[in-house]
């Protein structure tokens, strides 16, 4: 096959085409562009694009946690897939060539002098990097150390976001677990020589893919970088520049390590007798020439000055149509279902019914006749909610709602009148029981927001669309046949109107996004200084305290973590705040984590955890640790000046001071290496790498020896 035959080696420089592939597969990976990631609702390699966590070890994993994990990340296991085949066949590309974590920290050291460097190609990598993927694999699940503490695939993107204005970027960045991150992308990256430390003792899928090329190694119709130690002669240049240590020096010839190749084919570029090529057959086998193939031949070849037919059949068919569909929707428009018993519409339907009220404020009283119509109550009659109205027009004082109430509707299932009575006993039960159920009315809408950090009704629920647009569509995808037959009646607004909005809400079942579910939850927990002021109770001191920082951010924290990022990115699998806070079916009963009844409490968390869809391993007694680590951990939250003074609490953090020490580590190495750049400088020496520079001439270029390189 002539791909076969294609030498990288035959361009001009094989180093300058790598770094425009990386170059475009930054700007394909990462923000503020995320091409890729876009396609699967995210910015970066969180989410669906995930390529780290899916084969995880976790005690008492069963089956079903795999399929969960296999539909959580599909596209990050399927490009892991595609990457070993790629590499079982050619050799590590991927890392080499498109990977844009690896890559890029590769173009900033390569721009960096030699003196900022750490020369880490001299470690025994393979025992590293094996022994830290097997703690990764196995340990860190169960010591409950979240494979998104440690990963260069979430810090690499969020400095691309950070710098080009993203806020949630810069205040990951700036929390202890981000810092810790940077600082280890910083000198195992940035500052280490030829920018492939990370990849090549830390990264879990360079690990992966390493075992792919050994084994792929063994066979001779893969292509792999080899060796005719026969006319090697030792220079030792080939060793020189492979950027991840896999050439090594041996009794003056060179040989390579297939466990640590990324077949960057820099070193068959500067082999001069020729003796590093990337080859499918073994050096034997060279020369054999690939089978020629022959030119394709139109099958029937256009006449000269022919013009294409006029298919006038398929014209009338497409007037036809459209005529179809244009009458389908001018008597379909009109048909949602109106009801206005109550005659409320009559003034509140009027557009512009604005007025001043005793303290000035501008009060709207006109009311969107498409929203109500295609909401929740849209087919009630407004005194079913607004009880004591006796007069018109109405005093806005009067008129108040009760959820308690007795509806005027017959739930078909049971023959009573509907009631939100269950409802708000549960919601009396939980720690927003305090809030209000009745009373409300037009005029009490300010009050109620201006006085009260307890939730209301209200300010959770309000009379929202029954049937949002985005979930009519989904319906009309999935079921098409229903939407052509019921359209006939049922169609324009009565989609979203009580009844045929309740018959889809049972065919589609969650009609809001769990995205959707945290946005009610953020209107208060996201309002850090709402939070602040809450006061929670104390039961060993018997009395009532302010919020803990963990309770104020824990909105912020959230969003941190995988949970949160898989809700943003549109997930249907991601764990809501209500999914792990409030028991099912009794949605409303969300109770303190120190209660014994709370879905949070310690005695309940592996059955929260277990629950269906989410991890069913949770109740293996060795997956206690897992079970209770903190998702709304402060180190996932920036650090803020007021957070580093004594008795915060945020000091105490293992992250912050791994973080900070790694830091001061960079700083020294950068102040060492300036000074000796200048002594270089001024001493008119060649710069070598500040740390490690004399172990790899003599370990893997083998100078100084008897019989060593030259």
């Amino acid at each position: 096959m002539r791909l076969l035959s294609f030498r990288l080696a035959d361009l001009a420089s094989v180093r300058l085409f790598r770094y425009l592939l990386i170059m475009a597969s930054c700007l394909l990976f990462f923000p503020p562009f995320s091409v890729v990631p876009g396609l699967f609702g995210a910015k970066d390699f969180c989410g669906a694009l995930c390529m780290r966590r899916f084969f995880l070890y976790q005690p008492g994993l069963e089956w079903a946690d795999a399929a969960v994990r296999l539909s959580v990340y599909p596209a990050g296991v399927a490009l892991v897939f595609v990457m070993a085949v790629v590499t079982f066949l050619f050799g590590r590309l991927w890392c080499a060539f498109v990977c844009p974590v690896g890559g890029f920290s590769e173009l900033v050291s390569r721009v960096l002098p030699a003196r900022f460097k750490i020369e880490y190609r001299v470690l025994d990598q393979v025992p590293i990097r094996y022994g830290y993927f097997t703690f990764y694999v196995a340990a860190m699940p169960v010591l409950a150390v979240s494979a998104c503490a440690l990963c260069n695939f979430l810090v690499m993107p969020r400095l691309f976001d950070a710098a080009s204005g993203g806020s949630a970027a810069r205040a990951f960045l700036l929390s202890p677990v981000g810092m810790t991150n940077v600082a280890l992308v910083a000198l195992l990256g940035f500052l280490a020589s030829k920018g492939r430390a990370y990849c090549s003792l830390l990264c879990p899928i360079g690990a992966i893919d390493a075992l792919v090329n050994r084994a792929g190694a063994t066979f001779r119709f893969t292509r792999r970088i080899r060796v005719d130690r026969g006319r090697c002669t030792g220079c030792t240049l080939c060793a020189d520049v492979c950027m991840c240590g896999a050439v090594k020096m041996e009794d003056s010839r060179a040989v390579v390590d297939q466990l640590s190749c990324m077949s960057c084919q820099e070193c068959v570029e500067v082999c001069r007798p020729g003796a590093m090529e990337y080859l499918v057959l073994s050096p034997k086998k060279r020369g054999k020439a690939a089978a020629a193939v022959g030119a394709a031949e139109a099958v029937r070849a256009a006449r000269p000055g022919a013009s294409a037919p006029i298919l006038w059949r398929r014209i009338w068919l497409a007037v036809l149509a459209g005529l179809a569909a244009l009458f389908v929707y001018a008597t379909g428009a009109d048909a949602a279902r109106k009801t206005d018993p109550d005659g409320c519409m009559v003034c509140h339907g009027v557009e512009g019914l604005e007025y001043l009220d005793e303290r000035g404020l501008l009060r709207v009283a006109t009311i969107d006749s498409d929203h109500y119509y295609g909401s929740i109550h849209g087919a009630l009659p407004c005194s079913d909610c607004h009880a004591g109205l006796d007069e018109y027009p109405h005093d806005p004082n009067k008129g108040g709602v009760d959820c308690s109430a007795l509806c005027h509707v017959i739930e078909p299932s049971t023959g009573r009148r509907y009631s939100h009575r269950d409802v708000v006993k549960e919601f009396r039960r939980s720690v927003h029981g305090r809030g209000r159920v009745d009373g409300f009315t037009a005029a009490g809408r300010v009050e109620e927001s201006e006085e009260e950090l307890l939730p209301s009704c209200r300010r959770c629920h309000g009379n929202v669309s029954y049937m949002s647009e985005a979930a009519v569509e989904r319906f009309r995808e999935a079921f098409p046949d229903c939407d052509r037959e019921c359209a006939h009646c049922h169609g324009g607004r009565s989609w979203r109107g009580v009844y045929t909005g309740h018959v889809l809400r049972r065919l589609m079942g969650r009609t809001v996004s769990k995205d959707e579910e945290n946005r009610q939850c953020d209107q208060c927990h996201a309002d850090e200084a709402m939070m602040e002021k809450v006061e929670r109770e104390d039961e060993a001191a018997g009395r009532r305290r302010k919020a803990s920082r963990r309770f104020v951010l824990a909105s912020k924290s959230y969003a941190m973590t995988l949970h949160g990022k898989l809700a943003a990115a549109g997930s249907r699998l991601a764990p809501s705040c209500n999914d792990c806070h409030a028991p099912p079916r009794r949605r409303h009963e969300i109770r303190s984590r120190d209660d014994s009844l709370s879905t949070t409490h310690d005695s309940n968390l592996a059955k929260t955890c277990a629950a269906a869809g989410c991890h069913a391993h949770a109740s293996s007694p060795f997956a206690a640790a897992f079970v209770r680590s903190d998702v709304h951990s402060l180190d996932l939250v920036a650090v803020e000046p007021g957070d580093l003074r004594p008795g915060s609490g945020r000091l105490d953090s293992n992250w912050l001071r791994t973080g900070g020490a790694l830091a001061m580590l960079a700083a020294i190495i950068a102040a060492a290496g300036s000074a000796a750049m200048a002594r270089d400088i001024l001493g008119g020496r060649r710069p070598v790498s500040l740390i490690g520079s004399a172990a790899f001439r003599k370990r893997v270029l083998r100078r100084g020896e008897k019989g060593g390189g030259r």
